[in-house]
């Protein structure tokens, strides 16, 4: 049997190295794997991944301005793009947009609710709290008229997290096919297969490492790796990524920023740190959670960011994102004994690998299609 034709669409394709593109890359090579006829289409600003079974990727011309200048990524496409959408989705069984504001998803959904095409929404973030005022406003505003909207307009949604699951019901969201779907990690990747040597990747074996992952951002955090970083210059720490903010420029002989990493080349890194840092506020559930815990590496994180699924905080060390001095105390009190930080490494795993395998996310996903495609016919 045939299995239906799904479209893709978000703001970047992979190569852009966000979170939300890379996720939906996950999603998708994994139900393409099942049958499902993939089709996706994205920002033509980064390089699109190339063809394989089942799945085909369309770039869409787009104006990229405002993440070269604000540092905020929301691409505008064409019209000739959004034309290309208007076909696409007539040609679709199914869409499935990851996040409800981008101008080509948003589109898409009305494009799809027009036409009586189900869509599915998977919503990562829910409010970033800018430090600019101005673009709070904004993306508030822009949350209630837009994203809200899309999202009660959806055949089904998935959420990320707790955290943006709360604030859209805060915002008066309700539907009848809405659940939290974690993501998923490659427990075949991130796992436990020893310790790495910290000299494989320029470090000093008896020194502690701490690692942080991610884009080099205000949200992520970056501010506090460098005030960290400045406190006690015994610790050494990788910072693997890139973003607007240039972590070479602090000129501190502890920070190295490792760059080009992903999923094999990644995973030894979690293994060689003894604690990976996650000071981020405003967004969904970081996937660096989740692979460095499957890779049995503790994790400090924000309280903020750890409710953003609640089983995990058990397992988490956590602090208040805006309270300096705690981050410097907890930071080092941890590192002052690696040896029992180390000891958690088995339940860690344990538990990264009974909530967040990939094939349970994507069962979930599977089942939300089916539904909607049921709903459809009947």
């Amino acid at each position: 049997m045939t299995k239906p034709r799904i479209l893709v669409l978000t703001h970047f394709f992979p190569s852009h190295r966000g979170g939300v593109e890379m996720t939906a890359g996950r999603i998708a090579t994994r139900l393409a794997k099942r049958g499902y006829r993939i089709t996706w289409m994205a920002s033509d600003t980064d390089p699109a991944p190339e063809p394989c079974a089942n799945m085909e990727f369309l770039p869409m011309q787009a104006f990229n301005g405002f993440e070269k200048r604000l540092g905020l990524p929301y691409p505008l496409w064409s019209r000739q793009s959004l034309a290309k959408v208007a076909e696409a989705v007539k040609g679709a069984d199914i869409l499935h947009i990851h996040e409800s504001l981008y101008h080509g998803n948003v589109f898409g959904a009305r494009t799809a609710k027009r036409l009586g095409i189900p869509y599915l929404v998977t919503q990562h973030v829910g409010f970033i709290p800018y430090k600019n005022p101005l673009l709070r406003a904004v993306l508030t505003i822009a949350n209630r008229r837009i994203a809200l909207p899309t999202l009660t307009g959806a055949t089904a949604v998935a959420f990320m997290s707790e955290i943006t699951q709360n604030y859209f019901k805060g915002l008066g969201f309700q539907h009848r096919d809405a659940e939290l779907i974690p993501l998923g990690v490659d427990t075949e990747i991130f796992r436990p297969t020893g310790k790495t040597s910290k000299t494989a990747f320029g470090f000093v074996e008896d020194r502690p490492l701490c690692l942080y992952v991610g884009r080099f951002v205000e949200k992520k955090g970056l501010p506090i790796i460098k005030m960290l970083a400045e406190a006690d210059p015994n610790v050494q720490w990788a910072l693997a990524g890139w973003g607007a903010i240039n972590p070479d420029s602090w000129g501190l002989p502890n920070v190295k920023v490792v760059k080009d990493l992903n999923g094999p080349t990644l995973a030894p890194l979690y293994r060689a740190a003894d604690l990976c840092v996650m000071p981020s506020i405003g967004e969904g559930y970081p996937a660096v959670i989740q692979e460095s815990m499957a890779c049995g590496t503790p994790v400090l994180v924000s309280s903020e960011t750890a409710e953003g699924y609640s089983p995990a905080r058990a397992h988490l060390t956590m602090v208040p994102a805006s309270n300096l001095d705690e981050w410097k105390q907890t930071t080092m009190k941890l590192l002052s004994d690696t040896t029992s930080l180390g000891a958690e490494s088995s339940s860690l795993v344990a538990f990264a690998g009974s909530h967040w395998a990939w094939n349970t996310c994507v069962d979930r996903y599977e089942a939300m299609i089916v539904r909607a495609l049921e709903a459809k016919a009947a």
